[in-house]
């Protein structure tokens, strides 16, 4: 027996809930690892360079690793799903299935890429702290150096501060960093994709995400920060 619906109760319902998601509604906070990239500073030596002579000068914002900016640069993402992995057992005849593991998806996000290569170059380094393919025996370090979490959010419609669903992923570093196609018949803008792996997703909830962000834009852990609310 279905429920009678109609579109004022549809409406209803959604605007409950705080209207419908938006694709283009999302946040993405990518916090630096533990080892050789947690620095604000971003001296390029050429940039200042290159500045210098073309008359610019010299921008106190061109020394600053802005935490904003992969917020800002990022085109897309995906929100990963979960598969749980099933196998039959038998018991008096009967066959059922039973879970033993859980599969997540890999995680794929796509840059916007500026002049200086900011988002390419950040990767780049990223990838060397996973594996140093500078040498003719690749060296690999230890895991807790290179990983990070990485948090996604689902923005609300209404307010760009509180996310109506938040992300995180634990552990994340990046397995792929996409090729860069360039042509002498394209002028429009170019795009960089980058592949995440993780130990585990998990949902939290309205405080901890917006923690993370809050921390993420700082430039400080979500332990720093939530030692400073417990001092207020």
């Amino acid at each position: 027996m279905s429920l009678p619906v109609s579109i004022d109760t549809l409406k209803s319902t959604i605007n409950r809930r705080g209207g419908v998601a938006r694709g283009n509604r999302f946040g993405v906070y990518v916090s630096h690892p533990s080892k050789g990239m947690n620095s604000l500073l971003n001296f390029n030596p050429a940039t200042l360079l290159s500045n210098l002579i073309s008359g610019q000068g010299v921008n106190i914002g061109d020394f600053i690793q802005d935490p904003r900016d992969m917020f800002l640069l990022c085109q897309n993402c995906t929100i990963p799903g979960k598969r749980i992995s099933t196998t039959e057992a038998g018991h008096n005849h009967h066959l059922s299935k039973k879970p033993y593991s859980a599969i997540t998806d890999e995680v794929t996000m796509t840059f916007l890429l500026t002049n200086d290569y900011y988002i390419r170059k950040y990767f780049d380094m990223w990838q060397e702290m996973i594996i140093d393919t500078s040498h003719e025996h690749y060296k690999a370090f230890y895991k807790r150096d290179y990983c990070s979490d990485v948090t996604i959010q689902q923005l609300s419609t209404s307010n760009d501060i509180v996310p109506g669903y938040t992300i995180k992923l634990e552990n994340a570093y990046p397995i792929q960093v996409g090729q860069v196609e360039l042509s002498s018949g394209n002028e429009g803008l170019i795009e960089v994709s980058v592949t995440w792996e993780y130990d585990n997703f998990r949902s939290v909830g309205l405080i901890d995400g917006f923690e993370d962000v809050i921390g993420h834009m700082l430039g400080i852990g979500k332990d720093t920060l939530s030692t400073f609310n417990r001092l207020l």
